[in-house]
């Protein structure tokens, strides 16, 4: 299973709001990572690192309180993307991806046999 249907299938279970909020706490130490890099990519970097953890806020917050509104399961994953693209942060969400992929463990993502080989 790829990441991408990795990442649909914990979004559709009961482990969303675990996974997000791992994934938002490894995004923050990327972040903090990048300030104590040198060069003018880094603030980049960390402005996008920022950005994808306000759009992982926004959707936890959507899961507590029902009335306010997320992005939608199947949109959320192209979302991050583009923020992580916007300062050449795609490395620092993919090891947030992952990261929060290990810390939830459902059986239902471990069950699929991986088709990228990992």
């Amino acid at each position: 299973m790829n990441i991408q249907n990795q990442f649909l299938t914990i979004l559709n279970s009961e482990s969303k709001a675990a996974f997000l909020l791992a994934m938002g706490h490894r995004l923050g130490i990327s972040a903090r990572d990048i300030f104590t890099e040198d060069g003018s990519h880094a603030l980049r970097q960390a402005q996008a690192c920022n950005e994808m953890m306000i759009s992982i806020w926004s959707q936890v917050w959507a899961i507590k309180e029902p009335q306010h509104n997320g992005y939608p399961d199947a949109d959320f994953l192209s979302v991050l993307l583009g923020k992580a693209d916007s300062g050449n942060a795609r490395p620092h969400l993919r090891n947030a991806i992952e990261s929060a992929l290990l810390s939830i463990r459902d059986p239902r993502v471990e069950d699929q046999p991986s088709s990228d080989g990992a």
